[in-house]
């Protein structure tokens, strides 16, 4: 009797360590991956991530435009997940808040960050913390239509100026030419100024990151050169994009990369008519043109209060791995919606399946393309710039004044962010 007794409790003993020891290897996992995108994602999960390392995830989908929202009452609630999907801009303000883990210090960690882009990790550090890890990137080219240039009689624009001159010609012949950057309306203004900043090898932001280096005589210059398009040369601030690339009232469209996609699946009637150059740059001194472009990305995090960092870090390894970014792309492109997807790491584009004749252009891109740099009060800060646009364009105000009053709003927002968070701000 006493023996049957041992038995059963060991037996039992057994059973509650093993049960433990499953549910500590269970993560939650915050993605927006939602739709087709949605469904290989999560059997790649199934199949790939978790039959390798035992470890079971809840895939949850949040869309995009409430995932910081969300989080931020996940953490103060103690629920959050263990890791979750966010756009780059809001990785230092997320960070500093406390709301994500320091990444520094985990295993791989320089080995993983030696496999990426070293111009997209600008947005996800702060002094000497490293918040999140770089997945979907997103930079800017030129899509143009080769059949209309080809009947104008021009080539693809390299720099600013033969975009100008090719915009008087489109315009004698009832056609533009459109620059948008996908993102939040709020900041649409500063992706689209930065590129010509970035080209004149200076930022937006002072190097120690506590002030705007708007009124930098570089980036005042950059500024009237950008709201030139707008104003002198009159592109429009708004446009359908794909209607009018595809019926040819704008042959000539500087968009995010993941358009790609739009313009191949929806247009097949303008097929072999259009192609893609890199962004145009800035001629410097020695006669060189500087083509630096900027984006976003989607990126991978650890929330700050996870009890399950050593599992919730070899998911976001496996993420953002040269394995599993060439699966997702290849699978989400197979998929009825062929969706090209690009990412973070230098291999990327050679296992992406882009065309081959494209290649070069798209190796270019991702290599000049420069993330902007993160500063605490920086997601604020940038929408001055914006009001700097709007100003200039649609009220006739002075740019260089316009610029100098961004630079100094800015400024205070940037040391008001920085006093209030400095206790936070000394810990990193």
């Amino acid at each position: 009797m006493y023996r049957k007794f041992i038995s059963t409790a060991l037996c039992l003993m057994l059973v509650l360590v093993f049960s433990v020891g499953v549910l500590a290897e269970k993560i939650t996992v915050w993605t927006w991956y939602d739709g087709l995108l949605g469904q290989v994602f999560k059997q790649l999960v199934k199949d790939d991530f978790e039959a390798k390392t035992g470890i079971q995830v809840d895939l949850q989908t949040v869309p995009i435009a409430d995932m910081t929202s969300k989080l931020l009452l996940s953490v103060i609630g103690g629920d959050a997940p263990d890791v979750v999907e966010l756009y780059s801009n809001q990785i230092v303000e997320l960070g500093v808040r406390g709301a994500l883990l320091n990444l520094n210090g985990l295993p791989n960690l320089n080995k993983t960050l030696d496999q990426m882009h070293p111009g997209l990790m600008r947005q996800l550090t702060y002094k000497n913390a490293t918040f999140a890890l770089p997945g979907e990137a997103n930079w800017t080219w030129t899509y143009y239509r080769s059949d209309i240039l080809k009947d104008i009689g021009t080539e693809v624009p390299k720099t600013w100026d033969e975009l100008k001159t090719l915009s008087t010609k489109l315009k004698a012949r009832k056609m533009d030419i459109y620059y948008d950057y996908q993102g939040d309306p709020a900041t649409r203004s500063t992706g689209r100024f930065l590129p010509f900043v970035f080209q004149r090898g200076t930022d937006i932001y002072t190097a120690d990151g506590t002030a705007s280096n708007l009124d930098n005589p570089a980036v005042i210059d950059a500024f009237k050169e950008f709201v030139s398009l707008f104003k002198d040369y009159k592109f429009p601030i708004e446009d359908p994009g794909y209607q009018t690339f595809t019926d040819g009232a704008t042959p000539i469209q500087i968009y995010q990369n993941w358009y790609y996609s739009v313009y191949e699946r929806a247009a097949p009637q303008i097929a072999g008519k259009w192609d893609i150059a890199e962004m145009p740059g800035t001629k410097r001194k020695d006669g060189t043109i500087d083509r630096t472009n900027t984006g976003k990305m989607l990126t991978w995090a650890v929330t700050a209060n996870t009890k399950k960092k050593d599992a919730a870090w070899k998911f976001m390894q496996w993420a953002v791995s040269p394995e599993f970014t060439a699966k997702f792309s290849k699978l989400t492109y197979d998929s009825p919606e062929k969706w090209r997807l690009f990412f973070s790491t230098k291999d990327a584009i050679e296992k992406s399946g882009f065309p081959a004749e494209q290649m070069d252009v798209a190796r270019k891109a991702l290599a000049t393309c420069q993330m902007q740099r993160a500063v605490v009060g920086g997601y604020v800060a940038d929408r001055y710039i914006d009001f700097a646009f709007n100003s200039v364009v649609l009220q006739n105000a002075n740019p260089e004044d316009a610029i100098k009053k961004a630079a100094n709003d800015s400024t205070k927002e940037i040391q008001k962010k920085l006093k209030e968070f400095s206790k936070l701000i000394a810990k990193l």
